[in-house]
């Protein structure tokens, strides 16, 4: 028998241990990471006043669109505004300029129902095309063991009678489903069609579940012509905060509800290529662990495409021990702003914030295109926040749960 050797080696003085640990980063500290090539046009983003919440909001997401009407509308989930009921899904009309927009609620969706707590149904993808408005109505995936800890109460959330870290946390997951259909108005929001029902079958997967529709001019006007007569939309992937990439489909503006005329990108570097699978769609950018629902607007002034995303600075998974969730997550969330010249990039960095908002913990930036100055170097943030699991929570005079509203502007090189 042959006898294995093991080296020993002499440990490490007390001194260089000490030194390591205070070295290390505490649980829960943003870890710096590469996430783009910095921008040759920009070296960052620059806030010109405080953030604002339209008096009377209480929902959140705001995913947008440029109506042919001129107005912004926004698609907004959980909550209640202007003293109406709660509800998971509505739709805002927003008309001016900020600081002097308007905001009014139009719907509350009516026909749209969930109908199980496997799936938590919501609203987003907000596009108008001419004088049509289409909304996405998605879902998150709560098929997991764990699920019986909720229900859908109605049409609430309601944890039941189980409201402890462990379902929190998977709540602060929410694994991405799939869109289950895209429903559209003719009268600007007041009555919907293809609403989906109890069995209707996923028109997109988890690729495409947070769906968001690429941002030009009013009623879909001003696409570049190298992109055709095509609709661009844009989603991550795995969960809705802490996803790993974002992937970019299209379809014809005229079939945009016929499932078999998408197509998906599946190019590589500057090369665009489309196919019709959607389980084979390649990423246009990727940040492991740090991709909440993202949001593009094309920036006609300036001819580039801004990309905007937000995650909890720690990412999140079902694996995280409770403890150690309850700890570290929602403490703390980052804006990650890029800019390129196509849907497809290549990107390159503009902002990165790892204390965005500070303890309110803000989400899902939106760059509403109507906001722009003429030259597109100012413009206005849409965001939510203070959607918390774990952490202090904020009184509500302070909340910034609502249509928060932010000035900007890009500071040149």
């Amino acid at each position: 028998m042959t006898s294995r050797v093991r080296s020993v080696t002499s440990p490490a003085p007390l001194s260089l241990v000490l030194l390591c640990l205070s070295a290390a980063p505490s649980l829960g500290d943003p870890v710096k990471r590469t996430i783009a090539p910095p921008s040759a046009l920009y070296s960052g983003l620059e806030f010109t006043a405080p953030a604002s919440k339209y008096p009377g909001t209480g929902t959140d997401m705001h995913w947008w669109t440029w109506g042919a009407d001129g107005n912004i509308y926004t698609v907004d989930d959980d909550g209640k505004n202007f003293g109406e009921p709660w509800n998971f899904a509505h739709l805002m009309q927003v008309t001016g300029l900020p600081p002097n927009h308007v905001v009014k609620e139009i719907s509350r969706f009516p026909g749209l129902k969930r109908f199980s707590s496997d799936r938590v149904r919501y609203v987003s993808g907000a596009l108008a095309i001419g004088q049509r408005l289409y909304v996405a109505a998605y879902d998150y995936n709560y098929s997991f063991p764990g699920k019986e800890r909720w229900k859908t109460g109605g049409q609430q959330n309601d944890p039941g009678a189980v409201n402890d870290t462990i379902t929190r946390q998977l709540d602060a997951v929410s694994e991405l489903g799939g869109v289950a259909a895209l429903m559209y108005s003719d009268d600007l929001g007041r009555t919907w069609k293809n609403i989906p029902g109890k069995n209707t079958p996923y028109f997109l997967g988890p690729k495409f579940a947070g769906l968001a529709f690429v941002g030009f001019g009013p009623g879909y006007t001003g696409v570049p012509t190298d992109l055709g007569d095509y609709v661009y939309a844009i989603s991550n992937d795995e969960s809705w905060e802490t996803g790993n990439h974002v992937y970019l489909a299209r379809a014809p503006k005229k079939s945009i509800l016929n499932r078999k005329t998408w197509e998906f990108y599946v190019g590589v570097g500057a090369d665009p290529a489309w196919i019709r699978d959607e389980q084979r769609a390649r990423p246009v950018h990727s940040d492991h662990g740090h991709v909440g629902h993202p949001t593009m607007t094309y920036n006609a002034a300036t001819g580039r495409f801004i990309l905007t995303y937000s995650s909890d600075v720690v990412p999140h998974s079902l694996a995280t021990p409770p403890k150690i969730a309850e700890e570290t997550w929602h403490r703390a969330r980052e804006l990650v702003m890029l800019e390129g010249p196509s849907p497809w990039g290549p990107w390159s960095l503009v902002h990165h914030d790892t204390y965005w908002e500070g303890e309110h913990v803000a989400y899902l930036p939106q760059l509403p295109g109507k906001w722009f100055s003429a030259d597109g170097l100012s413009g206005t943030l849409l965001f939510s926040g203070d959607y918390r699991q774990f952490g202090k929570q904020t009184p509500q005079a302070q909340s910034f749960y609502g249509f928060m509203t932010r000035p900007f502007t890009l500071k040149k090189k």
